[in-house]
């Protein structure tokens, strides 16, 4: 064997099968990090084939545990390791459940997840993950998910780009302007737009507010507009780090776990660029934020209100809220530091 030889088969990359949750809609979170994910590491001179047979790994990115039994089937199958990347908690309450849903269909425009599928959710989510236990590594994004789930779990945070996503000057105004209150989302009742919209009847008359969706619909608008005629809607914005550098604080109030990645994308960039943000308590939140957001209790306008009002009159909580938020995201949430991971992780398996 010449030296060529053996030096070009050490540098060969395993070949992947990449089996991802693809959503059509751009701005899906979840599509946007499994493709930033399978890019880098093609960077990294990983191959990449629709054959199972011909891989080295398989690699499962997944909003739910729905494809975990098809990952299990491919490793007997193929005798393969299989990595399962679940992005969302997977779970949901048994009670609220049925509420939002019933407050969506009757206010908002109809959801893409289907009820009785997702409210399968309210069953703990290790009587339904027993295929997962089976694979050889369940990446999550949390150590509240990761609790949850079996031995062979590990956390990897989701990330966003902190050099993208950071705090821009403000020119400097002439007279005060009003504080700006905004939520930022999609349309629908699990991210808690109908909270903010009750909440803001509530806001001073010296507050501005805005609500900036990932896609609008006629009878979104006319719910917003009917409690609420001075809230600013706006629709898809490409610029958002303009956006969120433009508001003073962001209300997130989410209404459900099932209702987004267990990371949320919207809440990472705004406290990236240093937003003052308001939120819900439930714990995979407050895992991420920690005391860098001011947290209140979910599907309550009047916390959100009294919360609002409060940071409104205290442009130094605000300041030291987004500084320290921003400062999470850089250590701990940081899309560099995520695909790092996965290429680790990828070469302990080429070790093996």
């Amino acid at each position: 064997m010449t030296f060529l030889t053996y030096n070009c088969q050490k540098l060969k990359k395993m070949k992947i099968y990449c089996n991802i949750d693809l959503d059509g809609r751009n701005f899906e979170g979840r599509t946007q990090l499994a493709l930033a994910i399978t890019k880098y590491l093609q960077d990294q001179g990983y191959t990449f084939t629709n054959d199972p047979a011909e891989a080295d790994l398989i690699h499962f990115h997944s909003s739910g545990i729905g494809d975990s039994y098809r990952a299990y089937q491919l490793k007997r199958k193929y005798n393969l390791p299989v990595i399962y990347s679940l992005y969302s908690n997977a779970q949901t309450s048994w009670l609220m459940h049925p509420i939002n849903f019933l407050i969506q269909g009757i206010y908002f425009q109809k959801t893409a997840t289907k009820f009785l599928a997702s409210y399968s959710a309210a069953i703990p989510l290790r009587w339904r993950a027993h295929f997962l236990q089976r694979l050889d590594k369940v990446i999550v994004p949390s150590t509240y998910l990761k609790q949850k789930l079996y031995p062979n779990t590990e956390v990897i945070t989701l990330g966003v780009n902190p050099e993208k996503y950071k705090p821009l000057e403000k020119k400097q105004a002439k007279k005060a302007k009003a504080v700006k209150i905004a939520y930022f989302g999609h349309p629908g009742v699990f991210k808690g737009l109908n909270d903010f919209v009750q909440a803001s009847k509530l806001f001073g008359k010296e507050l501005e507010t805005h609500v900036f969706l990932t896609q609008r619909f006629e009878k979104v608008d006319q719910y917003i507009q009917k409690h609420n005629p001075q809230i600013k809607i706006h629709g898809f914005v490409e610029d958002l780090v303009a956006m969120y550098n433009e508001m003073d604080i962001i209300v997130l109030p989410y209404r459900m776990e099932i209702g987004t990645v267990a990371n949320p994308l919207v809440l990472l960039e705004a406290m990236a660029c240093g937003k003052a943000i308001i939120t819900t308590d439930h714990e995979f939140i407050k895992e991420i934020v920690q005391d860098s957001a001011i947290v209140v209790k979910k599907n309550s306008p009047h916390s959100i209100a009294k919360a609002v009002q409060s940071l409104a009159k205290d442009l130094a909580q605000r300041k030291n809220v987004g500084e320290g938020a921003r400062k999470i995201v850089v250590e701990r949430y940081n899309l560099t530091k995520m695909l790092e991971k996965y290429h680790q992780l990828y070469q302990a398996y080429e070790k093996k």
